[in-house]
Protein backbone atom coordinates (compact mmCIF):
# COMPACT_ATOMS: atom_id res chain seq x y z
CA UNK A 1 0.00 0.00 0.00
CA UNK A 2 2.71 2.26 1.01
CA UNK A 3 4.59 1.61 -2.46
CA UNK A 4 1.64 2.09 -4.40
CA UNK A 5 1.03 5.57 -2.23
CA UNK A 6 4.36 6.41 -3.03
CA UNK A 7 4.03 5.87 -6.99
CA UNK A 8 0.86 7.93 -7.13
CA UNK A 9 1.57 10.70 -5.03
CA UNK A 10 4.95 11.09 -7.79
CA UNK A 11 1.84 11.97 -10.48
CA UNK A 12 1.03 15.03 -8.59
CA UNK A 13 4.54 16.18 -8.77
CA UNK A 14 4.50 15.39 -12.28
CA UNK A 15 1.67 17.52 -13.36
CA UNK A 16 3.52 21.36 -12.76
CA UNK A 17 6.37 19.70 -15.83
CA UNK A 18 2.64 19.04 -18.17
CA UNK A 19 1.74 22.93 -16.99
CA UNK A 20 5.03 23.93 -18.00
CA UNK A 21 4.82 21.85 -21.62
CA UNK A 22 1.70 23.33 -22.48
CA UNK A 23 2.87 26.89 -21.56
CA UNK A 24 5.48 26.13 -24.21
CA UNK A 25 3.89 24.53 -27.11
CA UNK A 26 0.72 25.46 -27.78
CA UNK A 27 -1.97 23.57 -29.73
CA UNK A 28 -1.36 20.89 -31.81
CA UNK A 29 -3.95 18.71 -33.30
CA UNK A 30 -2.34 16.43 -36.57
CA UNK A 31 -1.34 12.67 -36.77
CA UNK A 32 -0.05 10.93 -33.94
CA UNK A 33 3.26 12.60 -32.89
CA UNK A 34 5.45 12.47 -29.02
CA UNK A 35 6.55 14.79 -27.31
CA UNK A 36 9.43 13.93 -24.13
CA UNK A 37 9.28 15.46 -20.65
CA UNK A 38 12.58 14.89 -19.05
CA UNK A 39 13.33 15.37 -15.74
CA UNK A 40 15.06 13.35 -12.77
CA UNK A 41 14.82 9.47 -12.56
CA UNK A 42 10.68 9.33 -12.04
CA UNK A 43 9.72 12.33 -13.76
CA UNK A 44 10.43 11.60 -17.62
CA UNK A 45 7.17 11.95 -19.16
CA UNK A 46 5.58 10.65 -22.94
CA UNK A 47 3.32 13.11 -24.36
CA UNK A 48 0.97 11.63 -27.47
CA UNK A 49 -0.08 14.09 -29.28
CA UNK A 50 -2.59 14.81 -32.51
CA UNK A 51 -5.08 12.98 -34.01
CA UNK A 52 -5.27 8.66 -34.19
CA UNK A 53 -5.44 7.69 -37.58
CA UNK A 54 -5.72 4.58 -38.97
CA UNK A 55 -2.86 4.65 -40.61
CA UNK A 56 -0.87 5.37 -37.00
CA UNK A 57 1.26 1.78 -35.44
CA UNK A 58 1.60 1.59 -32.16
CA UNK A 59 4.71 0.06 -32.63
CA UNK A 60 5.75 3.86 -32.64
CA UNK A 61 4.85 4.32 -29.00
CA UNK A 62 6.33 0.91 -28.04
CA UNK A 63 10.01 2.54 -29.16
CA UNK A 64 9.27 6.03 -28.23
CA UNK A 65 8.60 4.97 -24.89
CA UNK A 66 11.18 2.57 -24.45
CA UNK A 67 14.00 5.24 -25.65
CA UNK A 68 12.72 7.94 -23.36
CA UNK A 69 12.93 5.82 -20.32
CA UNK A 70 9.19 7.43 -19.78
CA UNK A 71 7.76 6.98 -16.25
CA UNK A 72 3.93 7.81 -17.30
CA UNK A 73 2.24 8.32 -20.64
CA UNK A 74 -0.06 11.56 -21.13
CA UNK A 75 -2.09 12.90 -24.22
CA UNK A 76 -3.00 15.78 -26.07
CA UNK A 77 -5.35 14.50 -28.04
CA UNK A 78 -8.83 15.40 -29.77
CA UNK A 79 -9.42 11.79 -30.58
CA UNK A 80 -10.10 10.28 -34.17
CA UNK A 81 -10.04 6.50 -34.90
CA UNK A 82 -10.91 4.72 -32.09
CA UNK A 83 -9.97 1.24 -33.36
CA UNK A 84 -6.45 2.69 -33.56
CA UNK A 85 -7.04 4.37 -30.33
CA UNK A 86 -7.55 0.50 -28.88
CA UNK A 87 -4.90 -0.66 -30.41
CA UNK A 88 -2.59 2.21 -28.65
CA UNK A 89 -4.47 1.57 -25.33
CA UNK A 90 -3.04 -2.44 -25.63
CA UNK A 91 0.25 -1.14 -26.39
CA UNK A 92 0.28 1.02 -23.16
CA UNK A 93 -0.77 -2.06 -21.23
CA UNK A 94 1.69 -4.62 -22.88
CA UNK A 95 3.79 -1.91 -21.75
CA UNK A 96 2.90 -1.85 -17.99
CA UNK A 97 2.79 1.76 -18.34
CA UNK A 98 1.45 4.38 -16.10
CA UNK A 99 -1.13 6.83 -17.58
CA UNK A 100 -1.58 10.83 -16.51
CA UNK A 101 -3.96 13.02 -17.44
CA UNK A 102 -4.68 17.30 -16.43
CA UNK A 103 -7.39 19.35 -17.65
CA UNK A 104 -5.44 21.59 -19.08
CA UNK A 105 -4.16 18.94 -21.45
CA UNK A 106 -6.71 17.97 -23.82
CA UNK A 107 -7.95 14.04 -24.19
CA UNK A 108 -11.56 13.37 -25.66
CA UNK A 109 -13.12 11.05 -27.75
CA UNK A 110 -11.06 7.78 -28.96
CA UNK A 111 -8.73 9.27 -26.68
CA UNK A 112 -10.66 8.31 -23.78
CA UNK A 113 -9.99 4.29 -24.87
CA UNK A 114 -6.50 4.80 -25.07
CA UNK A 115 -5.90 6.67 -21.79
CA UNK A 116 -7.22 3.44 -20.31
CA UNK A 117 -4.41 1.26 -21.13
CA UNK A 118 -2.57 2.55 -18.46
CA UNK A 119 -2.22 0.10 -15.63
CA UNK A 120 -2.28 3.15 -13.34
CA UNK A 121 -4.50 6.10 -14.24
CA UNK A 122 -5.06 9.06 -12.80
CA UNK A 123 -7.23 12.01 -14.27
CA UNK A 124 -8.07 15.24 -13.02
CA UNK A 125 -12.20 16.06 -13.03
CA UNK A 126 -12.90 17.42 -16.10
CA UNK A 127 -9.86 15.79 -18.29
CA UNK A 128 -11.33 13.74 -19.89
CA UNK A 129 -13.84 13.59 -22.68
CA UNK A 130 -16.33 11.14 -24.41
CA UNK A 131 -18.84 11.86 -27.27
CA UNK A 132 -20.14 9.09 -29.88
CA UNK A 133 -17.65 7.55 -31.10
CA UNK A 134 -17.11 6.87 -35.42
CA UNK A 135 -15.07 3.87 -37.85
CA UNK A 136 -13.47 6.70 -39.66
CA UNK A 137 -12.43 4.24 -42.01
CA UNK A 138 -13.97 3.06 -45.79
CA UNK A 139 -16.77 0.91 -45.82
CA UNK A 140 -19.40 -0.41 -48.00
CA UNK A 141 -22.69 0.92 -46.61
CA UNK A 142 -24.22 -2.73 -46.63
CA UNK A 143 -20.80 -3.13 -43.60
CA UNK A 144 -22.13 -0.77 -41.74
CA UNK A 145 -24.09 -2.48 -39.57
CA UNK A 146 -22.47 -5.42 -38.50
CA UNK A 147 -18.97 -3.57 -38.42
CA UNK A 148 -20.78 -1.13 -35.79
CA UNK A 149 -21.64 -4.50 -33.74
CA UNK A 150 -18.59 -5.53 -34.20
CA UNK A 151 -16.67 -2.67 -32.60
CA UNK A 152 -18.85 -2.00 -30.14
CA UNK A 153 -18.08 -5.57 -28.87
CA UNK A 154 -14.61 -4.82 -29.14
CA UNK A 155 -15.22 -1.74 -26.55
CA UNK A 156 -16.63 -3.49 -24.66
CA UNK A 157 -14.06 -6.52 -24.38
CA UNK A 158 -11.28 -3.99 -24.39
CA UNK A 159 -13.12 -2.41 -21.26
CA UNK A 160 -13.21 -5.51 -19.77
CA UNK A 161 -9.91 -6.07 -20.37
CA UNK A 162 -8.35 -2.88 -18.69
CA UNK A 163 -10.71 -3.50 -15.62
CA UNK A 164 -12.91 -0.49 -16.84
CA UNK A 165 -16.78 -0.40 -16.57
CA UNK A 166 -18.60 -0.45 -19.71
CA UNK A 167 -21.02 2.40 -18.60
CA UNK A 168 -17.99 4.62 -20.43
CA UNK A 169 -19.09 3.27 -23.40
CA UNK A 170 -22.41 3.67 -22.53
CA UNK A 171 -22.67 7.49 -21.63
CA UNK A 172 -20.28 8.21 -24.97
CA UNK A 173 -23.18 6.45 -27.04
CA UNK A 174 -25.49 8.83 -25.56
CA UNK A 175 -23.79 11.92 -26.10
CA UNK A 176 -23.75 13.46 -30.00
CA UNK A 177 -20.92 13.93 -31.75
CA UNK A 178 -21.00 17.23 -32.33
CA UNK A 179 -21.05 18.15 -28.05
CA UNK A 180 -18.68 16.81 -25.71
CA UNK A 181 -18.75 15.40 -22.17
CA UNK A 182 -16.19 15.33 -19.47
CA UNK A 183 -16.02 12.81 -16.95
CA UNK A 184 -16.55 13.82 -13.24
CA UNK A 185 -14.60 12.74 -10.12
CA UNK A 186 -17.21 10.04 -9.25
CA UNK A 187 -17.90 8.62 -13.02
CA UNK A 188 -13.78 8.50 -13.03
CA UNK A 189 -13.66 6.74 -9.37
CA UNK A 190 -16.52 4.30 -9.81
CA UNK A 191 -15.66 3.19 -13.12
CA UNK A 192 -12.81 2.73 -12.50
CA UNK A 193 -10.88 5.03 -15.03
CA UNK A 194 -8.85 6.20 -11.90
CA UNK A 195 -7.54 3.02 -10.74
CA UNK A 196 -8.67 3.42 -6.63
CA UNK A 197 -5.21 3.09 -4.73
CA UNK A 198 -4.53 6.41 -2.89
CA UNK A 199 -5.42 8.58 -6.06
CA UNK A 200 -4.43 12.23 -4.98
CA UNK A 201 -7.08 14.62 -4.62
CA UNK A 202 -7.75 17.21 -7.32
CA UNK A 203 -7.19 19.94 -4.86
CA UNK A 204 -4.13 18.54 -3.88
CA UNK A 205 -2.73 17.95 -7.68
CA UNK A 206 -4.11 21.47 -7.98
CA UNK A 207 -2.73 23.92 -5.34
CA UNK A 208 -0.48 26.46 -5.96
CA UNK A 209 3.09 26.14 -5.61
CA UNK A 210 4.39 26.49 -1.59
CA UNK A 211 4.66 30.42 -0.70
CA UNK A 212 2.90 31.87 -4.12
CA UNK A 213 1.51 34.82 -3.96
CA UNK A 214 -2.12 35.68 -5.71
CA UNK A 215 -0.58 37.29 -8.46
CA UNK A 216 2.05 34.48 -9.01
CA UNK A 217 -0.54 31.88 -9.16
CA UNK A 218 -4.28 33.60 -10.42
CA UNK A 219 -4.90 34.32 -13.79
CA UNK A 220 -3.41 38.26 -14.77
CA UNK A 221 -5.32 38.56 -10.83
CA UNK A 222 -7.59 36.31 -9.04
CA UNK A 223 -9.25 34.80 -11.53
CA UNK A 224 -13.05 35.54 -12.98
CA UNK A 225 -14.55 32.62 -14.27
CA UNK A 226 -16.98 31.05 -16.66
CA UNK A 227 -17.84 27.35 -15.79
CA UNK A 228 -19.93 27.15 -19.44
CA UNK A 229 -20.88 23.47 -19.52
CA UNK A 230 -19.91 21.92 -16.42
CA UNK A 231 -20.73 18.25 -16.97
CA UNK A 232 -21.31 17.42 -13.66
CA UNK A 233 -24.00 20.09 -13.88
CA UNK A 234 -25.14 18.45 -16.36
CA UNK A 235 -26.29 15.44 -14.56
CA UNK A 236 -28.13 17.38 -11.82
CA UNK A 237 -32.34 18.72 -11.88
CA UNK A 238 -32.49 22.42 -12.58
CA UNK A 239 -31.98 24.23 -9.58
CA UNK A 240 -30.18 21.74 -7.20
CA UNK A 241 -27.30 22.99 -5.65
CA UNK A 242 -24.48 21.90 -8.34
CA UNK A 243 -26.71 23.97 -10.89
CA UNK A 244 -27.15 27.21 -8.72
CA UNK A 245 -23.12 26.66 -8.29
CA UNK A 246 -22.50 26.62 -11.58
CA UNK A 247 -24.72 29.85 -12.65
CA UNK A 248 -23.15 31.62 -9.72
CA UNK A 249 -19.79 31.11 -11.21
CA UNK A 250 -20.85 32.01 -14.96
CA UNK A 251 -22.36 35.24 -12.77
CA UNK A 252 -19.02 35.66 -11.30
CA UNK A 253 -17.05 35.56 -14.70
CA UNK A 254 -19.45 38.22 -16.32
CA UNK A 255 -20.05 40.75 -13.99
CA UNK A 256 -16.19 40.57 -13.82
CA UNK A 257 -15.89 41.30 -17.25
CA UNK A 258 -17.75 44.25 -17.19
CA UNK A 259 -16.43 47.70 -16.58
CA UNK A 260 -14.34 47.88 -13.41
CA UNK A 261 -17.20 49.96 -11.63
CA UNK A 262 -20.01 48.00 -12.32
CA UNK A 263 -17.60 44.99 -11.52
CA UNK A 264 -16.28 46.41 -8.15
CA UNK A 265 -19.70 46.87 -7.03
CA UNK A 266 -20.29 43.44 -7.87
CA UNK A 267 -17.58 42.09 -6.13
CA UNK A 268 -18.04 44.27 -2.89
CA UNK A 269 -21.01 41.62 -1.71
CA UNK A 270 -20.20 38.61 -3.50
CA UNK A 271 -16.88 37.36 -0.68
CA UNK A 272 -17.22 36.40 2.75
CA UNK A 273 -16.44 38.69 5.85
CA UNK A 274 -13.17 36.43 6.07
CA UNK A 275 -12.10 34.03 2.82
CA UNK A 276 -8.60 31.70 2.60
CA UNK A 277 -7.63 34.07 -0.43
CA UNK A 278 -4.80 31.78 -2.00
CA UNK A 279 -3.73 29.90 0.93
CA UNK A 280 -3.92 33.31 3.08
CA UNK A 281 -6.77 33.61 5.41
CA UNK A 282 -7.66 37.71 4.76
CA UNK A 283 -10.75 40.27 5.58
CA UNK A 284 -12.76 41.05 3.06
CA UNK A 285 -11.34 44.27 1.68
CA UNK A 286 -7.99 42.72 1.79
CA UNK A 287 -9.53 40.94 -1.35
CA UNK A 288 -11.43 43.92 -2.75
CA UNK A 289 -8.55 45.98 -2.99
CA UNK A 290 -6.44 43.35 -4.60
CA UNK A 291 -9.69 43.51 -7.44
CA UNK A 292 -9.75 46.85 -7.40
CA UNK A 293 -5.68 47.44 -8.03
CA UNK A 294 -6.11 44.81 -10.53
CA UNK A 295 -9.10 46.32 -12.07
CA UNK A 296 -6.72 49.85 -12.31
CA UNK A 297 -4.40 47.98 -14.12
CA UNK A 298 -6.36 46.11 -16.57
CA UNK A 299 -9.72 48.14 -17.48
CA UNK A 300 -10.84 45.75 -20.01
CA UNK A 301 -11.25 42.05 -19.15
CA UNK A 302 -12.99 39.25 -20.60
CA UNK A 303 -13.17 36.00 -18.76
CA UNK A 304 -14.41 32.81 -19.71
CA UNK A 305 -13.92 29.62 -18.79
CA UNK A 306 -13.26 26.71 -21.21
CA UNK A 307 -16.69 24.33 -21.61
CA UNK A 308 -16.69 21.37 -20.34
CA UNK A 309 -13.88 21.87 -17.83
CA UNK A 310 -15.58 22.94 -14.40
CA UNK A 311 -16.77 20.10 -11.78
CA UNK A 312 -18.43 21.17 -8.67
CA UNK A 313 -19.13 19.01 -5.45
CA UNK A 314 -22.13 20.60 -3.11
CA UNK A 315 -23.00 19.46 0.55
CA UNK A 316 -24.20 23.18 1.89
CA UNK A 317 -20.93 24.54 0.36
CA UNK A 318 -19.83 24.31 -3.03
CA UNK A 319 -16.31 23.29 -3.92
CA UNK A 320 -15.52 24.23 -7.92
CA UNK A 321 -13.25 23.67 -9.96
CA UNK A 322 -12.38 24.57 -13.77
CA UNK A 323 -9.99 26.12 -16.37
CA UNK A 324 -10.46 29.80 -17.12
CA UNK A 325 -9.43 31.73 -20.60
CA UNK A 326 -8.46 35.53 -20.17
CA UNK A 327 -7.57 38.35 -22.60
CA UNK A 328 -7.41 41.63 -20.99
CA UNK A 329 -6.04 45.02 -22.54
CA UNK A 330 -5.07 48.96 -21.05
CA UNK A 331 -5.58 51.46 -24.02
CA UNK A 332 -3.38 53.88 -21.74
CA UNK A 333 -0.45 51.87 -21.56
CA UNK A 334 -1.06 49.64 -24.73
CA UNK A 335 -0.58 46.64 -22.77
CA UNK A 336 -2.41 43.04 -23.08
CA UNK A 337 -2.83 40.17 -21.72
CA UNK A 338 -3.88 36.32 -22.57
CA UNK A 339 -4.03 32.78 -21.05
CA UNK A 340 -5.46 30.37 -19.42
CA UNK A 341 -5.86 29.63 -15.57
CA UNK A 342 -6.75 27.16 -13.28
CA UNK A 343 -9.13 28.33 -10.60
CA UNK A 344 -10.94 26.67 -7.20
CA UNK A 345 -14.00 28.20 -5.25
CA UNK A 346 -15.35 27.36 -2.09
CA UNK A 347 -18.81 28.81 -2.00
CA UNK A 348 -21.22 29.47 1.01
CA UNK A 349 -24.73 28.28 -0.46
CA UNK A 350 -26.55 29.70 2.77
CA UNK A 351 -24.83 33.54 2.30
CA UNK A 352 -23.96 33.19 -1.13
CA UNK A 353 -20.40 34.47 -0.66
CA UNK A 354 -17.19 33.20 -1.94
CA UNK A 355 -15.40 31.39 1.52
CA UNK A 356 -12.17 30.15 -0.64
CA UNK A 357 -10.23 31.23 -3.68
CA UNK A 358 -7.29 29.98 -5.32
CA UNK A 359 -5.45 28.68 -8.60
CA UNK A 360 -2.64 29.87 -10.72
CA UNK A 361 -1.93 30.50 -14.49
CA UNK A 362 -1.12 27.37 -16.59
CA UNK A 363 -0.37 29.06 -19.92
CA UNK A 364 0.41 32.91 -20.94
CA UNK A 365 0.22 34.18 -24.69
CA UNK A 366 2.85 36.57 -24.47
CA UNK A 367 2.37 39.38 -26.97
CA UNK A 368 -1.50 38.94 -27.80
CA UNK A 369 -3.08 41.45 -29.64
CA UNK A 370 -6.28 39.64 -30.24
CA UNK A 371 -8.93 37.53 -27.67
CA UNK A 372 -8.04 34.51 -29.80
CA UNK A 373 -8.51 31.75 -26.83
CA UNK A 374 -12.21 33.44 -26.37
CA UNK A 375 -12.83 33.71 -30.59
CA UNK A 376 -12.08 29.72 -30.70
CA UNK A 377 -14.65 29.19 -27.51
CA UNK A 378 -16.88 31.33 -29.63
CA UNK A 379 -16.52 29.35 -32.40
CA UNK A 380 -16.84 25.89 -30.99
CA UNK A 381 -19.99 26.79 -29.00
CA UNK A 382 -21.37 28.38 -32.64
CA UNK A 383 -20.74 25.11 -33.96
CA UNK A 384 -22.56 23.21 -31.11
CA UNK A 385 -25.60 25.67 -31.49
CA UNK A 386 -26.17 26.14 -35.62
CA UNK A 387 -24.82 22.06 -35.86
CA UNK A 388 -26.61 20.44 -33.86
CA UNK A 389 -29.62 18.01 -34.71
CA UNK A 390 -30.92 18.38 -31.33
CA UNK A 391 -32.00 21.77 -31.11
CA UNK A 392 -33.76 21.93 -28.21
CA UNK A 393 -31.26 19.50 -26.35
CA UNK A 394 -29.75 20.91 -23.12
CA UNK A 395 -26.31 21.05 -24.57
CA UNK A 396 -27.52 22.90 -27.75
CA UNK A 397 -29.27 25.36 -25.61
CA UNK A 398 -26.68 25.76 -23.26
CA UNK A 399 -24.07 26.15 -26.19
CA UNK A 400 -25.94 28.74 -27.84
CA UNK A 401 -27.08 30.70 -24.34
CA UNK A 402 -22.82 30.66 -23.62
CA UNK A 403 -22.32 31.99 -27.01
CA UNK A 404 -24.77 34.67 -27.03
CA UNK A 405 -23.42 35.72 -23.33
CA UNK A 406 -19.42 35.88 -25.07
CA UNK A 407 -20.10 37.81 -28.28
CA UNK A 408 -20.82 40.87 -26.64
CA UNK A 409 -18.14 40.65 -24.10
CA UNK A 410 -15.97 40.53 -27.38
CA UNK A 411 -17.40 43.45 -28.90
CA UNK A 412 -16.53 45.25 -25.63
CA UNK A 413 -12.84 44.74 -27.00
CA UNK A 414 -13.15 45.86 -30.11
CA UNK A 415 -13.58 42.39 -32.38
CA UNK A 416 -16.75 41.99 -34.17
CA UNK A 417 -18.28 39.06 -35.77
CA UNK A 418 -19.15 40.12 -39.53
CA UNK A 419 -19.91 43.52 -41.51
CA UNK A 420 -23.39 44.71 -42.44
CA UNK A 421 -23.76 43.88 -45.57
CA UNK A 422 -21.88 40.42 -45.78
CA UNK A 423 -24.16 36.72 -45.77
CA UNK A 424 -23.48 34.76 -42.85
CA UNK A 425 -21.53 32.33 -44.27
CA UNK A 426 -18.77 35.55 -45.03
CA UNK A 427 -18.88 36.34 -41.73
CA UNK A 428 -15.44 36.03 -39.80
CA UNK A 429 -13.88 37.19 -36.38
CA UNK A 430 -12.17 40.49 -36.82
CA UNK A 431 -11.04 44.06 -35.42
CA UNK A 432 -14.10 46.28 -35.56
CA UNK A 433 -14.74 48.77 -38.28
CA UNK A 434 -17.37 51.17 -39.02
CA UNK A 435 -18.94 48.71 -40.49
CA UNK A 436 -19.16 45.77 -38.51
CA UNK A 437 -21.74 44.01 -37.20
CA UNK A 438 -22.60 44.96 -33.57
CA UNK A 439 -24.26 42.82 -30.58
CA UNK A 440 -25.87 46.25 -29.35
CA UNK A 441 -27.19 47.25 -32.47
Amino acid sequence: MLKGRSRMRKFVSLISMLLALIALAGEAHAAISYQRLDGAPGERGLVIKGVFEFSDDPAQLVDEYKQSQADYISFDSPGGNVVTAIGFGRAIRALNARTLQIRAMECASACAFAFVGGVERFAEPGSIGVHRVSLDVPMDNTLAVSTVQLLTGEIIGYLTDMGVSPNLLQLSLSIDSTDIRYLTAAEMRDWNINTPEDMPSAQESASPPPGATPQESAAPADMASDPGDSEEAGTSEPGDLTTEAIDFVNRYNDEWSKDSASALAFMKGVYADEVSFFGNSVANDAVLKEKAAFAQRWPERIYSVKPGSVTASCAGKCEMSGIVEWFARNKDTGKTSAGMAEFSYVWNTASLQIESETGKVIATDKGAKAPDRLIDQWIGLDDICRGSTDREGAATLRACKRRDELGPLLDRVDWCYGHKDEAGMEMKWHKCDANSRRYDE
